[in-house]
């Protein structure tokens, strides 16, 4: 393993990013008053929260109505892109009824981390990240859309998967990605977990 904290200059990791974001968000604000937003986005955030955490990976940007983490950002094991496709799995299948659906997109990749603004801790620059973003953008709800190195590294993780050339923005060729939908269990928390 390898540990960064300390070191103060830009070093590459190799990484895997999800983005997770909230179905639906736009029109709750619009139709809900600011406590109702809350006491429905605060609990599912806690656990899609909950989900990267049990994977070991650490959010590293909130985004109001979605967020990203990052798997191998402080110590690298090996498996990041398999704990980020668990991550996902359990975020899908931990739907419940009365609750925004999400959609979440995984890529994996060498990324630039570097000392960012607070209260971020790092800032992880590179394609995984723009990717994984834009994957998640095009996931429908209760979707997930793996890139191709993460589909190749944790593909098996996430069960049958659809496979698509899909066009998504600022790339200009299209990118060949998987998409899993994950079928919620009714009050059960998933247990997904790579072994460490």
């Amino acid at each position: 393993m390898i540990d960064y904290i300390g070191q103060a200059g830009p070093r590459r990791r190799r990484v895997a990013v999800l983005f997770a974001d909230i179905c639906g968000f736009t029109r709750l604000v619009e139709s809900s008053e600011p406590e109702a937003v809350y006491r429905i986005m605060r609990p599912l955030l806690d656990d899609l929260v909950s989900c990267v955490h049990a994977q070991g990976g650490e959010i590293q940007q909130v985004l109001g109505d979605g967020f990203m983490a990052v798997f191998g950002l402080r110590r690298g094991h090996g498996d990041e892109p398999e704990r980020a496709t668990a991550a996902a799995c359990a975020m899908l299948s931990a739907a419940r009824p009365g609750r925004p659906d999400v959609h979440v997109g995984v890529e994996c990749g060498e990324v630039l981390v570097t000392r960012s603004w607070e209260p971020a801790s790092y800032g992880v620059w590179g394609r995984a990240v723009n990717l994984a973003q834009r994957l998640c953008g095009v996931a429908g709800p209760g979707e997930l859309v793996l890139g191709p190195a993460a589909y190749a590294r944790a593909g098996h993780l996430a069960g049958p998967a659809t496979e698509a050339l899909v066009r998504v923005r600022g790339v200009a060729d299209p990118v060949p990605a998987h998409r899993v939908t994950i079928l919620p269990v009714p009050g059960v928390l998933p247990e997904l977990s790579v072994a460490a």
